[in-house]
């Protein structure tokens, strides 16, 4: 379930160039969600609240077609869902109302999410140190979103890319004390002007063939 308070972390969007195997891709990170929802028509894909079992530790989690794997935790690096009711999040975030991925143990983990243009999530802080989101195209970076290392409260990570965003990986610091997680993952596409149909447009083309040539005999005459 989404909330309604949001905290922008310092601009609500930044854009970035890479030169990488990414095509010189053209890259919107977000950090303000209200920014990503302007920019971007969404599908929320995972909000974690129907996923079974929870409060259990997983070596891997699959859930709605996106999958999770830990590179860190105790006692193995494992990922799980949290269910509503923690109080071991973040001083900002209070008692959770929702159901998380996070971690026994310190939170990193990757999400590989096959391909979108846009991926957002809200994301949980404990203020232990800093906390970043990580996109990819394959094995190329496309954008890092770096959270202060004071902040314990709830804010969002988003991306819009004009190449395929192909997975993402939240890595935050000493998990193990206070937990750090993520929550309402959304994909989506960029907000565009209606694009004419190819019939529409071949229409437009002969219309301006035939006004041309009527010109054109115009001229003649003249002459």
């Amino acid at each position: 379930m989404r909330t309604v308070a949001r905290y922008a972390l310092y601009a609500a969007s930044i854009v970035i160039a890479t030169h990488s195997a990414a095509n010189a891709a053209t890259i919107t990170l977000f950090t303000d969600e209200t920014a990503f929802d302007a920019a971007v028509v969404e599908i929320l894909i995972d909000d974690f609240e129907s996923f079974v079992p929870k409060d259990v530790s997983l070596p891997v989690l699959v859930s709605n077609g996106i999958t999770y794997t830990p590179f860190a935790g105790a006692p193995f690096p494992n990922v799980g869902v949290a269910s509503p009711g923690y109080t071991n999040f973040g001083a900002g975030v209070g008692t959770t109302t929702t159901s998380i991925l996070t971690t026994s143990g310190d939170e990193d983990f990757l999400a590989s999410i096959g391909a979108t243009f846009a991926v957002g999530f809200d994301v949980y802080l404990n203020g232990f140190g800093p906390a970043s989101a990580t996109f990819f195209n394959g094995a190329d970076v496309l954008g890092v979103i770096n959270f202060p290392s004071d902040a314990d409260d709830q804010r969002f990570a988003g991306i819009l890319s004009d190449v395929p965003v192909t997975s993402f990986r939240w890595t935050s610091t000493l998990g193990a004390e206070l937990n750090t997680g993520i929550d309402n993952v959304t994909f989506g596409r960029p907000e565009t002007t209606e694009v004419p149909e190819p019939a529409t447009l071949m229409l437009l083309g002969s219309g301006l063939a035939a006004a041309a040539r009527r010109r054109y005999r115009g001229q003649s005459v003249r002459s």
